[in-house]
């Protein structure tokens, strides 16, 4: 994959040997044929979660959404992560829909289970990992 290039659906699923059916989850599980895991990370520029970029750091929302989040197996992967190196390749929609800007891989710095618009809600600080992944 080539950073910021725009992938579609179909694209991604393609390069990931893979189906996401319907719709895309934001954190979406998925698994190498020798076993080891890894993580497609979705996030929408007007999506129902307030995930934000900074100068050095993507904060990202946690699994559910208008409730208190619980400990799901995606949002734990993500808490997994930060320790076991998994890889997570990231991709942003902005603007046109249907189309994914690719942003890397990314590693997990931190997690908090903040209060956040009246929910307690998992927020991950991630950055680009900068390995080369082909």
């Amino acid at each position: 994959m080539t950073l910021n290039k725009e992938y579609t659906k179909e694209e991604i699923e393609t390069i990931f040997s893979t189906n996401f059916g319907y719709g895309i989850k934001g954190i979406t599980l998925r698994k190498y044929k020798n076993g080891n895991l890894y993580i497609i990370l979705f996030s929408k520029e007007n999506g129902p979660y307030s995930d934000e970029f900074g100068e050095n750091a993507f904060y990202y929302d946690g699994e559910g959404v208008n409730k208190d989040q619980k400990l799901t197996a995606a949002n734990k992967a993500l808490i997994d992560a930060k320790d076991d190196h998994r890889l997570i390749y990231g991709f942003r929609q902005e603007g046109k829909k249907g189309i994914w800007r690719y942003i890397g891989t990314l590693k997990v710095l931190n997690y908090k289970y903040v209060s956040k618009n009246g929910h307690m809600t998992y927020v991950f600080k991630l950055e680009n990992s900068y390995e080369i992944v082909s």
